[in-house]
């Protein structure tokens, strides 16, 4: 495989990885769902921790009670988040592996010119794991950005 072919795979790999990561996150998992919750577990345990500072006996009871509630909602966070990582996790593999496959170890894909900072120094050689790496960085960002998720 030449040059050429080599960087367009590997950066149309970059692109299908971070387009499923976010379609992962976006569509199934609904982070402004999660964040919400996050937030209501957090507003409770400073809530508690306010309770406790000044010994309020009152409060820490109606907080006992809302303890039960705040417990689900930081398991279904944990199983949520996990669920999250474990799919992004198979779809990075997935596109890893078969660009590993497509390619020999070592294919140099992307060239970078260090004349700027150092003229005796020339070019450096990116292979296609640091170049999917940066590829996915890129593509990730600008997928986020587009459909508006922070």
């Amino acid at each position: 495989m030449d040059f050429v072919s080599s960087l367009l795979l590997v950066t149309f790999l970059a692109l299908v990885n971070a387009i499923g990561n976010t379609l992962v996150s976006a569509k199934i998992y609904r982070p402004e769902n999660l964040r919400k919750l996050q937030e209501e577990v957090k507003e409770y345990k400073e809530q508690l921790e306010a309770a406790k500072k000044i010994s309020d006996a009152k409060l820490m009871k109606s907080l006992e009670k809302r303890k039960i509630y705040i417990d689900t909602l930081s398991k279904e966070v944990s199983q949520a988040t996990l669920k999250q990582t474990l799919a992004s996790l198979a779809i990075t593999l997935v596109t890893f592996y078969s660009m590993i496959w497509l390619l020999p170890q070592g294919t140099v894909v992307a060239v970078v010119s260090t004349h700027l900072w150092n003229v005796q120094e020339g070019l450096i050689k990116l292979d296609y794991v640091l170049w999917f790496m940066l590829s996915t960085i890129f593509f990730s960002t600008a997928t986020r950005k587009a459909m508006g998720i922070t």
